[in-house]
């Protein structure tokens, strides 16, 4: 069987043929017909290779959630057990306990920031960092198709998307 890029080759034969009035509409019409035919088989592979591939990446999609629970989980047990670990040290009055091929020994972090509750209106100006703004597309679509005109900003385009049912 041809491919779907010898079949679309065959569509663009068969309308310039047309076009050209080289064929006889019957033999003309035959060969849409077949090759019809071939396209219409050629799709349902594909879409059945689609949704093949589709049902693919949504298992690997419920993998990928399954597993960043694990590694959160396993994050947590690990965040619990350094926790207790710093306690037991605290309560014993240790500062470093030599433990077999281990050593554990705990002391004050560099100081960092923690900000107020109600910081953000109280910060001065130059502790901000300016950041581009971003463009509402959203809003943008919105206006347009209300008849909004942003002439020299922004446009309405329509593109074809293949639809499988």
């Amino acid at each position: 069987m041809a491919s779907i890029y010898d079949i679309t080759g065959e569509f663009a034969l068969l309308w310039n043929l047309m076009e050209e009035g080289d064929l006889e509409d019957d033999a003309l019409l035959g060969a849409f017909d077949c090759t019809r035919e071939e396209l219409a088989i050629k799709l349902e592979g594909y879409c059945k290779v689609i949704k093949n591939i589709e049902s693919e990446k949504d298992g690997i999609a419920a993998e990928i959630e399954r597993l960043a629970k694990k590694k959160k989980a396993i994050e947590n047990n690990v965040k619990r057990l350094k926790s207790a670990m710093l306690e037991a040290l605290k309560v014993s009055g240790e500062k470093k306990v030599k433990c077999g091929t281990f050593s554990v020994s705990y002391q004050a972090n560099p100081p960092s920031v923690a900000l107020d509750e109600s910081y953000l209106e109280n910060i001065p100006e130059r502790y901000l960092i300016p950041q581009e703004p971003t463009i509402n597309k959203k809003l943008m679509l919105e206006d347009l198709k209300n008849g909004v005109d942003l002439e020299g900003v922004a446009h309405l385009e329509t593109n074809d998307g293949l639809r499988i049912r």
